[in-house]
């Protein structure tokens, strides 16, 4: 399982073992919404978005040990420059597939130059969201529900402190408590997260 920081040596090489098909599928599970999400932020149709995000993980899948010997920069921009590649490959296309992870499709991949830092800024925004998505299921069983209930209502959909209490029954001092006990965990899994794929060899 994807748990804790690791070296992005042991990290990546558990991807690329036989038996990590749990690894695999934890990874696939964390980064398929955000590449959906960039894909069709960019243009592409939530079809194509969820046939492009397989095209990415094939790529992923037959270069990580191409990954592994470059022995530098980070899986996270590595896996952002195959989806902005992908994505910029599949809008300038007219028609035909996107690409099917042969030699020529990774060679394009690892290329094709970032003509758009809008794409960065957008990948970034949105694996900050995915992390913190992540992260909400991973802790949210640690808390009582009136716990976590008084954090989701006021830091995440904005209610006001004195609403929240008045609704969950309980005092704005135990509101305010309970949003900073849940944050203050959420901020160790974010960062836990962040971790696994920011790794530098």
């Amino acid at each position: 399982m994807l748990q804790g920081p690791e070296t992005r040596a042991s990290l990546i090489g558990k991807l690329n073992q036989p038996a990590s098909d749990e690894v695999w599928a934890e990874f696939v599970g964390i980064y398929r919404p955000l590449v959906i999400r960039v894909a069709q932020a960019k243009g592409v149709q939530h079809a194509d978005a969820e046939d492009l995000a397989q095209d990415v993980f094939t790529a992923v899948r037959r270069s990580l040990s191409t990954f592994q010997t470059r022995g530098r920069g980070s899986f996270r921009g590595w896996l952002f420059r195959i989806t902005r590649n992908l994505v910029v490959n599949h809008l300038t296309r007219s028609k035909g597939p996107v690409g099917s992870g042969d030699s020529n499709v990774q060679q394009l991949l690892m290329q094709q130059p970032d003509r758009q830092n809008e794409t960065a800024t957008l990948f970034a925004h949105e694996l900050r969201r995915q992390q913190l998505h992540t992260a909400a299921d991973r802790i949210r069983t640690k808390f009582e529900p009136a716990t976590w209930d008084a954090f989701w209502q006021t830091a995440v959909q904005g209610e006001s402190i004195s609403s929240v209490a008045a609704s969950l029954g309980k005092s704005e001092g135990a509101v305010r408590m309970a949003k900073c006990r849940v944050f203050a965990r959420l901020q160790v899994e974010v960062q836990r997260l962040s971790e696994l794929w920011e790794t530098e060899g």
